[in-house]
């Protein structure tokens, strides 16, 4: 089969072995993919992604060899071809999803990575493996692409669990790309009282608006902090008002800050935006090393909270949010590009116009 190949930092489309499902398996006919900043980040951080698994103990997949290439990808929906023994219940023609992991009692960690191991290509290709006791029905009315944003939809759920957002509290989402907008739609649906999205690109911040951000901020264009005081005393039923809070030279604020970002110093600049007690919920994924000050967050007592994935529960509620229309994925995903065009894509997503692109195979015939 056809696939896009990550080998010593390049990128290239190259014929690679067909996968087969073993028992308890399937094989399953990429439908979409969606292309995750993770990947960007491994396409050239490959060597610090591995020292940094190694140096966190917590899973095995640094360890593998890596000179053969890897397969990425994973954020999909894929059709069942062909069940392997013991999964013959699913039935050739239905659409699934599923965490990334195929199960495998051999690993350190009882799982390989899809599309993190040479052992286990990802759905930049034609067809992936996938483990039947993992997968989840795509319901018949939600799309491709929606479906194929379960992934990042469940780790904007799972941010928002872990940040322990309460209804009716105010929050500001730094980072308008695919995760910060995911995080949105959740706040959304939990029934924040008040939220709030900075971003420098005017069209990501004009998405924002559209999925439900009371306000929108260019972090550029002047104080971000007093442009979010001068919001939050707004008049309005969706900003709650302190009066105890205000005046002179103290700063309404929000009381939870959702970094979403991951470049050097915005872990820094979210700290200094939240409240008094506030939490910051660190989402972006910063590939360098990056300072902050400590005597800030003693200061303010602040909580920082880094969040990792989602649990599979998250994973399910996240697609069954799509299937009862209390979340709509869709406004979010702005291109489609095939096969031959990704390493290309990838080149262009390091100074990113677009939101979520998808990968989608050429339609047959």
């Amino acid at each position: 089969m056809r696939a896009m190949v990550l080998k010593e930092s390049k990128l290239t489309v190259q014929e690679v072995t067909k996968p087969v499902p073993g028992p308890g398996q399937v094989l399953a006919r990429v439908l979409a993919c969606g292309i995750c900043g993770s990947d960007l980040h491994a396409a050239k951080f490959m060597d610090e992604m591995i020292a940094t698994a190694k140096a966190s103990r917590r899973n095995a997949w640094y360890e593998r060899d890596m000179s053969a290439g890897i397969v990425m990808g994973h954020e999909f929906v894929a059709e069942i071809v062909e069940a392997g023994p013991g999964a013959e219940e699913w039935k050739p023609g239905t659409r699934v999803t599923s965490m990334p992991v195929v199960l495998a009692p051999e690993s350190p960690t009882g799982f390989i990575g899809l599309g993190y191991s040479p052992d286990m290509p990802g759905a930049y290709g034609e067809y992936v493996v996938l483990s039947a006791p993992m997968l989840l029905k795509v319901a018949d009315h939600v799309s491709d692409e929606m479906a194929a944003t379960t992934e990042p939809c469940a780790v904007g759920l799972h941010a928002v669990r872990e940040g322990r957002v309460k209804p009716g509290e105010t929050a500001l989402i730094m980072g308008a790309g695919p995760i910060g907008l995911m995080t949105l739609l959740w706040l959304r649906k939990e029934g924040v009282g008040y939220v709030a999205v900075s971003d420098y690109s005017a069209q990501r911040r004009a998405l924002a608006a559209k999925l439900g951000a009371d306000d929108v901020f260019d972090p550029g264009a002047g104080d971000l902090a007093e442009m979010l005081s001068e919001a939050l005393f707004r008049p309005s039923e969706k900003r709650p008002q302190d009066p105890s809070v205000g005046g002179g030279d103290v700063l309404a604020a929000p009381d939870v800050v959702f970094e979403c970002v991951g470049v050097e110093g915005t872990l820094q600049q979210a700290m200094e935006l939240v409240q008094m007690r506030g939490r910051v919920v660190v989402v972006g994924v910063c590939m360098k090393e990056d300072r902050i000050t400590p005597l800030l967050g003693i200061n303010k007592q602040l909580t920082l909270q880094f969040v990792l994935g989602y649990t599979p529960q998250e994973y399910a509620e996240a697609l069954a949010s799509f299937a009862d229309g209390s979340i709509d994925t869709s406004p979010i995903v702005t291109r489609t590009v095939e096969l031959d065009e990704l390493p290309a894509t990838f080149a262009a997503l390091a100074d990113p116009k677009d939101c979520k692109v998808l990968y989608k195979p050429k339609a047959r015939g």
